[in-house]
């Protein structure tokens, strides 16, 4: 009766068109016989389905949804992984040039390793490639490409992790960054300034701590965020631990968070143990990749963060942590540690300003050139900023350093410089983590 109906209406408006009129009626009364002869067949087919079968057909339709769901509550449109890609560069103008600067060091931490604004000029610092999918019901999978101003590329994190423990648990593991305090496991990108805050990048050098391991992360069930998680890794020279074993460096930490009115506060206790290591020295010239275990090193940190919002996208956040380091050397324990206090006036959607302050304020250590203890303090370094978002997967920022923290040529050197830096944003990029 349908077809009969449908057909009966096409005519009569055939009888009454002009001849391109016609033309167009007559495609398209092909196409409705054509979709109501697949309507006939999905007819018959579901007459001869037997109820069990659809019964089946509604389970499997309930695990798609399942698999399609992603643990914040989102969905998965497709089968192929959220794509997106990072650019970072920018101009730097120092009172160093390219050469002394890049032999620049920290007392009792040695030479800084340069990875972003390295250059008195432009700096294109790099570009990353980050994928992310549900893998089923159980696993997700990211990873991120990190593709370096001069063409390098290295495999960031590359990591799985698990969507269906029960009590609070979560696994990961692959390669990944720790997430001992509170600015470790952030991106560049996502960083309050454009450089690594100062005692982060003495202990843990310019990619953090992390590396090749697992971790094992449980939800308190208690009306405010509390988290405790563990991590193993294996050791990394750059980061002050002995590589010659594997699984030889454990994280542990305790973070939380709590809304008191309008202001919210998040805090956190960290700890970090593993092999000390040493440089291996021949002379006074360090031995490329020549490291020796000494006894143990030992970190602990503290993080403090309090958001004040001012109303719509304004607020002001007062960022802070501190690490210490008890470090067994060959014939001493280095005792160092510092801190950094960051606050963040947020003016508008787009507006942003903010004022750092590092010091390393504690600096006992084995100096191997002399072959004695030394003590070097007062190493500080104070930065400003201005940030621009038009949008948000876009940014400008323009900071400047006043930094003391840095000696070139075994001699002290203050260190004046300005960055004008852009970071963009393309593709499917998730939140950030406050």
């Amino acid at each position: 009766m349908l077809k009969k109906t449908v057909l009966s209406l096409v005519c009569a408006g055939v009888l009454a068109a002009s001849d391109t009129e016609l033309e167009q009626l007559k495609k398209q009364m092909v196409q409705l016989q054509q979709q109501l002869g697949e309507m006939q067949k999905r007819i018959e087919m579901f007459e001869a389905t037997p109820v069990t079968a659809i019964s089946d057909t509604a389970s499997d339709e309930e695990m798609l949804q399942k698999m399609a769901t992603k643990s914040d509550g989102g969905t998965v449109t497709s089968l192929l992984p959220d794509i997106a890609l990072i650019l970072n560069g920018g101009y730097t103008s120092r009172n160093v040039s390219n050469t002394p600067y890049s032999s620049a060091a920290i007392p009792g931490f040695g030479t800084m390793e340069i990875q972003n604004n390295g250059k008195d000029g432009f700096n294109l610092n790099y570009a990353e490639l980050a994928m992310s999918s549900t893998v089923d019901p159980y696993f997700d999978a990211n990873a991120i490409f990190h593709i370096h101003g001069d063409g390098t590329v290295e495999v960031e994190e590359a990591f799985f992790t698990t969507r269906a423990l029960d009590y609070g648990l979560r696994f990961k593991a692959g390669k990944f960054k720790s997430a001992f305090g509170r600015v470790n496991e952030k991106h560049h990108h996502a960083w309050n300034f454009e450089d690594q805050e100062l005692v982060n990048n003495a202990f843990f050098g310019p990619d953090g701590i992390g590396g090749e391991g697992a971790q094992l992360q449980w939800v308190a069930p208690t009306p405010f965020y509390l988290m405790a998680g563990l991590e193993l890794f294996n050791g990394n020279p750059n980061q002050g631990f002995s590589a010659k074993e594997s699984a030889s460096t454990a994280v542990t930490y305790l973070k939380g968070s709590i809304d008191i009115g309008n202001v919210t506060v998040l805090a956190g206790l960290s700890y970090a143990q593993g092999k000390s290591v040493v440089q291996d020295m021949n002379g006074s010239e360090p031995i490329v990749d020549s490291f020796t275990s000494y006894g143990q090193t030992r970190i602990c940190g503290a993080d403090l963060t309090v958001e004040y919002p001012l109303g719509g996208y304004s607020s002001l956040i007062w960022q802070n942590e501190w690490m210490q380091r008890n470090k067994d050397d060959i014939s001493m324990t280095d005792k160092q540690a510092g801190y950094y206090s960051e606050l963040m006036y947020k003016i508008d959607e787009n507006w942003a300003t903010g004022i750092r302050y590092d010091e390393i304020t504690k600096n006992s250590y084995y100096d191997a050139n002399l072959a004695m203890a030394a003590n070097v303090d007062n190493l500080h370094r104070t930065s400003i900023k201005l940030e621009y978002k038009p949008f948000e997967f876009s940014r400008f920022r323009l900071q400047y350093n006043q930094d003391h923290s840095k000696y070139i040529d075994d001699q002290a050197k203050t260190i004046h410089e300005v960055m004008l830096n852009y970071t963009l944003e393309l593709g499917a990029h998730g939140a950030h983590a406050f």
